[in-house]
């Protein structure tokens, strides 16, 4: 199985090259690893009704969710990409699979008065200007997680992003936001990293803060995110802006906001005709 194993070394120095997360190349490699203790086969001996007897296991066995299945197949994907590109097989078997059908669910978006309330539940700085940089930002947690001091022009706003694939982009905050987190530096100074906490730990704090607001919504990092481009959409806001903002790679992943505004659609609407009180 040496051989097995030098190959998923491989494809994991690749994946860093590719510019993917720590998490994320740990991720891949566990369920390329966990598919292939399954099988008991390696990488090239595999065939199409191999992949499916895995995804039959995994929702039969675990009971996991179609968005589950749906990443364990783009990690296999990914995987024999890389072994078509470097000889290890002619053909990506993946290719034959089809995907499972993802449920077409709309993200959750705070009201501003919901924002607002986890603001004030924040008992202290750093949860405090944790929830107003995700708001004001719309980064994803982790790029929170590993924005730096060096990232933040502290003069003019502007905040320098790493998203996915090492791919940079140019961020706003809000003049109060940043006054904060000017007085945090002075007050807390001790890290290179802004906030030097996990993804999770993030993820505990926005739901102990939801909790104590009394916010019935999954409240989750991403859905400050959400909030912050539907809240712009519902001013506005052209959507390739939220696009360039958000870093979405394709404009038909912002687009989805379109459908959760509804605010800005009766707004569009009474236009038109009256709407009930």
């Amino acid at each position: 199985m040496d051989d097995v194993v030098n190959v998923i070394d491989s494809f994991s120095t690749f994946l860093e090259l590719k510019g993917y997360s720590s998490e994320t190349i740990k991720q891949y490699c566990y369920d390329i690893k966990l598919f292939l203790r399954h099988t008991g086969k390696k990488p090239w001996e595999i065939e199409k009704r191999d992949i499916m007897s895995f995804l039959v296991h995994l929702k039969k066995e675990h009971n996991y969710r179609n968005t589950t299945l749906y990443r364990k197949l783009a990690c296999l994907k990914t995987f024999y990409r890389f072994l078509v590109d470097n000889g290890y097989v002619d053909e990506n078997v993946v290719d034959k699979v089809d995907r499972p059908k993802l449920p077409k669910r709309l993200p959750t978006a705070l009201t501003k008065e919901e924002v607002e309330k986890l603001l004030e539940a924040a008992e202290n700085d750093r949860d405090k200007l944790i929830v107003r940089t995700l708001y004001s930002t719309g980064v994803r947690v982790s790029e929170l997680c590993n924005l730096k001091w060096d990232d933040i022009d502290l003069n003019s706003g502007e905040v320098r992003v790493r998203g996915k694939g090492n791919k940079e982009r140019i961020v706003l905050m809000d003049a109060e936001t940043l006054n904060l987190l000017k007085k945090y530096r002075e007050k807390y100074n001790s890290s290179e990293k802004v906030f030097p906490v996990s993804p999770r730990t993030v993820q505990r704090i926005i739901k102990k803060l939801a909790e104590k607001a009394g916010i019935r919504k999954k409240c989750t990092p991403h859905a400050l995110r959400h909030s912050l481009a539907t809240h712009l959409l519902e001013r506005g806001v052209n959507i390739r802006i939220i696009q360039e903002l958000l870093g979405h790679s394709s404009l038909s992943t912002t687009q989805i906001y379109t459908h959760v505004s509804r605010t800005l659609l009766k707004q569009e609407y009474s236009k038109l005709f009256e709407l009930p009180k």
